[in-house]
């Protein structure tokens, strides 16, 4: 049975700019700096979380004392280490055609990223052909829980006036692709070919 969109819900990082080439250099520095590593599997597996999670997870998976760095400290040296990249952050291929096409076809659009809204603004500096484009932004600090929850995309439908059942997500992480199914959604997979368990077969 045919659904009739209402409306087109964007993930940020790794959906509209490529952002995880610069978001792992910036993880994995002060790993680095401590004599730890981060693989691209243990990245691939916290992509679409928030940073109060992300952190946690890594620090764990890396064997680091909270004694040598706790979860709130290696959330500020990443974003210390990110802010100096974000100029080098590029849209994907295609991106700015595709909602360029989208405005035209009338499809009002969102963006539901787990990044909080302090790192979505200075990313947006660099990308206002993006940003313009939007009726809605929601960001990860504006909801209870993030992905793999529901809520965001939920209050990205809420914040277009649209049924989350008539709304399309385009998603790079797993994680964001089940938020979406939770919510009601239908979901496209984008997977980064840099992340092993990402890619499509």
């Amino acid at each position: 049975m045919a659904i009739q969109v209402e409306g087109i819900i964007f993930d940020l990082d790794g959906t509209l700019i490529d952002f995880e080439g610069v978001s792992h250099v910036a993880l994995a520095r002060p790993l680095e700096a401590r004599g730890y590593s981060l693989s691209w599997d243990l990245h691939a597996r916290i992509i679409g979380t928030k940073a109060e999670d992300w952190s946690a997870t890594i620090l764990a998976e890396c064997g680091v004392p909270h004694s040598e760095m706790s979860p709130s400290m290696y959330v500020a040296e990443y974003f210390e280490a990110v802010l100096s990249l974000y100029q080098d952050i590029e849209a994907w291929p295609g991106t700015v055609a595709l909602l360029a096409e989208l405005q035209t076809l009338g499809y009002p659009m969102a963006i539901a990223t787990s990044s909080p809204r302090k790192s979505f603004d200075k990313k947006m500096q660099y990308h206002p052909e993006i940003l313009t484009k939007m009726s809605a932004v929601v960001t990860g600090d504006e909801v209870a829980h993030g992905k793999p929850s529901p809520d965001i995309f939920l209050e990205a439908a809420r914040r277009l006036g649209c049924d989350p059942s008539r709304c399309v997500v385009f998603e790079d992480s797993p994680l964001g692709i089940q938020g979406a199914h939770a919510a009601g959604c239908l979901a496209v997979a984008l997977p980064d070919k840099r992340f092993p368990t990402l890619a499509p077969c």
